[in-house]
């Protein structure tokens, strides 16, 4: 019987990315890949337009190990999107509180850290200058 080939393209590492599914040689996520074609609609080949450092055979591996994981893919995308989500709610504010909502299976943004929104000293608008 023959060897099973296909997935050297593809790399686990706990070292890098946490352990996520990479196309090897790079730190290029299959779920990257697989948001990208899938979410977007870009095909393969405008893929490695975009990011030349990857050829089409490593996207090509990279969605075929979506299809084989899906579910731990889909996961991968859901989790970076509320992480983009929550980037988006608060802006860039520093520190927020997040709580916990079971009822949604996720975090919610409670209160972001105060601003300030005064002028500095002697920045002021001149009152009679209009």
């Amino acid at each position: 019987m023959g060897s099973v080939v296909g997935q050297e393209y593809i790399a686990k590492d706990p070292e890098r990315r946490g352990g996520r599914a990479i196309i090897a040689g790079t730190n290029f996520p299959v779920s990257s890949v697989a948001n990208y074609v899938l979410r977007h609609g870009l095909i393969p080949e405008e893929l490695v337009r975009r990011f030349p450092h990857l050829t089409l055979a490593q996207v090509h591996a990279a969605l075929a190990y979506y299809y084989d994981h899906r579910e731990e893919i889909d996961a991968e995308i859901a989790a970076v999107m509320s992480e983009d989500a929550i980037g988006r709610a608060v802006g860039h504010v520093g520190a927020v509180q997040l709580r916990y909502d079971s009822q949604a299976d996720g975090f919610v943004v409670i209160h972001p850290e105060p601003r300030q929104v005064r002028p500095p000293v002697g920045d002021a608008p001149d009152p009679a200058v209009s």
